[in-house]
């Protein structure tokens, strides 16, 4: 196999005016819905914490750390950005393998922004860091990938050759900066429902842009990294057939156009958000309230199973990922907004209460209907004996069930309020929708700084 090569083929040749006009538009909407979240990310304590040691190392002011006010260099701002864009688990996910993509945009605002890139060589950066996570992705299609996180283990490659590609590396300098990422890749699902799960964001966008700039400055690696014996695809992923398909459709087929993004409306595990549209859908349709339930049983498949942990949650982060609490909020509040997740909303009496009678099982008979689905079915039963059931493959977000452009636009504005004001997060929606015209990324970051 030829893999790093062909992926630094791709990187190198890439250009904007060769994607599709519809790969275009998904990169935009993905790196609006990215920003915004970390916007409001940027105020939780994980994202404080790596903001705070940004300013300590008093490194070279060249990079905006979104939402903390000041500026450090681009590998530490990747760090707290990266971090503070997934604090929320509200950034968008992939067909397969959760957030693989997410550390992408991160890394490439905050070289591009070092660099004083245009919003087209941004958008063009990002384009070709999502393809190549994405063919990565596919070509492990049958692998389980089971104890990785994704973000750190398969998007640090796709940071790396954002990065690459706005320093303007040559095929043999992209190929050693791939090689040094099959190094730095890693992230273990045992830390999820801590700090640390966001953190493989930041740690996949800081060394995106730290392995493309040692390469840039002669740094060597395998060039076989990806492949080779002992590389990459045989070291997290023993045992696996390799598809190669995907690797070879670089450049002529464009996962931005088949797969696209799965956009969150909620703010915690995308895996439980099956769930919560099926509880909205009966409270909206039947008029329930907390009172009127005797139980729900929530049941899902394995995967989901080995990694919605939390039955009785005691942080705000375990409450991102406790399928009790979660249905509870959504029964009670009639959604799952940015402010269910503090240390005393998780704790509510009447919450806990509820989340009493919610059950998760694991469902031996759910299947999956295609590579993306994540199946689910809710059995709500009321006092006076009504029962209703929903199964779902696919949560609001996802291409198949997509939400609005209002949405889309008041998801962004929502969050952005968190950390600006209402006429800066109306300029900082302005530049973003109008991306690619913008001359220079600093304008976007000046507004995101706070």
């Amino acid at each position: 196999m030829d893999v790093t090569a062909k992926i630094a083929q791709f990187v190198v040749n890439a250009k904007y005016e060769n994607f599709p006009a519809a790969a275009i538009a998904t990169a935009k909407v993905a790196i609006r819905d990215c920003l915004g979240v970390a916007l409001a990310g940027s105020k939780e304590e994980d994202a404080k914490i790596c903001a705070a040691v940004a300013r300590q190392e008093e490194a070279k002011e060249e990079t905006t750390v979104i939402g903390q006010g000041f500026k450090s260099s681009a590998l530490n701002a990747a760090l707290a950005n990266g971090t503070a864009a997934h604090a929320m688990d509200f950034d968008h996910s992939f067909t397969m393998m959760g957030q693989p993509t997410a550390p992408i945009i991160p890394a490439t605002f905050a070289l591009g922004e070092a660099l004083g890139a245009s919003g087209r060589q941004i958008i063009e950066a990002y384009a070709v860091g999502y393809e190549v996570t994405a063919k990565l992705v596919h070509s492990l299609r049958d692998s389980e990938h089971d104890g990785w996180h994704a973000p750190s283990s398969l998007g640090v490659f796709g940071a790396a050759a954002a990065c690459s590609k706005l320093l303007g590396l040559n095929a043999g300098q992209v190929e050693m900066a791939l090689g040094m990422t099959a190094s730095m890749a890693g992230g273990v699902v045992a830390n999820f429902g801590t700090m640390t799960k966001p953190l493989h964001v930041g740690l996949g966008a800081r060394n995106g842009v730290l392995a493309a700039k040692l390469a840039q400055a002669g740094f060597t690696a395998n060039g076989k990294a990806i492949e080779s014996g002992f590389g990459f695809y045989k070291v997290l992923h023993p045992g696996t057939a390799v598809d190669e398909k995907p690797i070879e459709e670089l450049g002529r087929a464009y996962a931005l156009v088949s797969d696209g993004i799965r956009i969150k409306p909620y703010p915690c595990g995308g895996l439980t958000h099956q769930a919560i549209d099926s509880i909205l859908e009966f409270r909206a349709k039947h008029g329930l309230t907390p009172e009127m339930i005797d139980s729900v049983d929530v049941d899902v498949a394995k995967h989901t199973f080995e990694r919605i942990v939390f039955k009785v949650p005691q942080t705000s982060i375990q409450g991102k990922f406790c399928m009790p609490y979660l249905v509870a909020r959504a029964l009670t509040d009639g959604k799952v907004s940015l402010h269910a997740f503090t240390d005393a909303a998780v704790r509510e009496p009447s919450i806990l209460k509820l989340a009493e009678r919610v059950r998760m099982n694991l469902g031996g008979d759910l299947k999956k209907t295609d590579p993306g689905g994540r199946p689910c079915r809710v059995t709500l039963r009321t006092t006076s004996g009504q029962t209703y059931v929903r199964e779902a493959q696919h949560s609001k977000g996802s291409p198949e069930f997509p939400m609005t452009e209002v949405e889309l636009q008041g998801k962004f504005t929502e969050c952005a309020r968190e950390t600006l004001s209402a006429d800066a997060a109306a300029r900082a929606l302005a530049l973003i929708e109008g991306l690619e015209t913008v001359g220079d990324v600093r304008s976007v970051t000046d507004l995101l700084r706070g």
